[in-house]
């Protein structure tokens, strides 16, 4: 029997998605496959390696990747890691995404329909609740506690079943028609919103300049490295509102009022009221 490798590629600031790629790595790794990492926050232009040993294996590999939703949408290194990626490897492909309990949008609809369009035979795909990455200041965040136990054993269920998908004679793949979850009507609401268009209903960062000592933790910790220091910190257009700077800013020198965008969230999951919260399809 010819020798598996799978690729666990993710971008994931909060960590919520690196922690489910990292369930998928140990349930893999105790299946006896080989396994390959690679975090796109820490490596953004990885699609070029990927490919190089996506085609080295070729149809003996499949690529597990997972992103964060942000308004309704995989995050764009994700998207752009996809689009880089060669065409008709004769590869498969897994998507996964962690959700913050408000929507999870048509972010695997589009990373399914961008893996097929690659020429990766989708074997399935999973998306997985996470406490919301914007309300980490809050006693009781949508999505407190979560990924959780249950969620996964959700993943390892997901892993175990493409492992046998894998080592069958003939791998069936899922329908694009299997991730495409929200009504029409929302699904096309969907499609005509995006990170970019929302980046001006974001809330705004003030620096307190007596507080910032100037330390560059905020440029290190920025996934997209959009933070420069002028000598205070300045955010460039390829932010993605993370927040990731005024998480770990060490002297809470990065000022941000929330306040209205955590009635928004929690107005849209009220609306969305999206059930299951993880699931996988297969």
């Amino acid at each position: 029997m010819d020798k598996k490798k799978v690729f666990i590629v993710y971008f994931s600031p909060a960590g919520s998605t690196r922690h489910v790629a990292g369930v998928v790595e140990k349930q893999f790794q105790a299946l006896g496959t080989d396994v390959w990492v690679l975090d796109l926050g820490e490596c953004r232009d990885g699609a070029s390696e990927i490919s190089r040993q996506i085609e080295e294996s070729k149809a003996n590999s499949c690529l597990f990747i997972g992103s964060p939703v942000y308004v309704s949408h995989a995050v764009p290194p994700v998207m752009e890691c996809i689009a880089g990626l060669t065409n008709d490897s004769g590869a498969f492909a897994v998507p996964f995404v962690t959700w913050g309990g408000a929507c999870s949008g048509i972010s695997l609809y589009e990373m399914g329909k961008e893996l097929l369009n690659k020429g990766f035979t989708v074997l399935g795909a999973a998306k997985i609740l996470a406490v919301h990455s914007l309300m980490w200041l809050l006693e009781n965040p949508l999505g407190n506690g979560h990924p959780d136990f249950n969620d996964d054993r959700i993943v390892k269920e997901l892993v175990n079943r493409i492992h046998d998908k894998l080592h069958s004679d003939t791998p069936k793949g899922i329908k694009l028609s299997d991730l495409a979850y929200q009504t029409k009507e929302n699904h096309l609401g969907m499609e005509k919103v995006s990170l970019e268009a929302a980046k001006a209903d974001m809330p705004g960062r003030e620096i307190d300049t007596e507080l910032c000592n100037q330390c560059q933790i905020c440029a290190e910790v920025c996934p997209m490295d959009a933070v420069a220091l002028t000598p205070y910190p300045e955010f460039g257009h390829d932010c993605v509102f993370c927040f990731s700077c005024v998480k770990q800013c060490p002297e809470q020198a990065i000022k941000v009022d929330f306040s209205e965008i955590w009635q928004r969230i929690k107005d849209r999951a009220a609306f969305f009221y999206e059930h299951p919260h993880s699931q996988i399809f297969l």
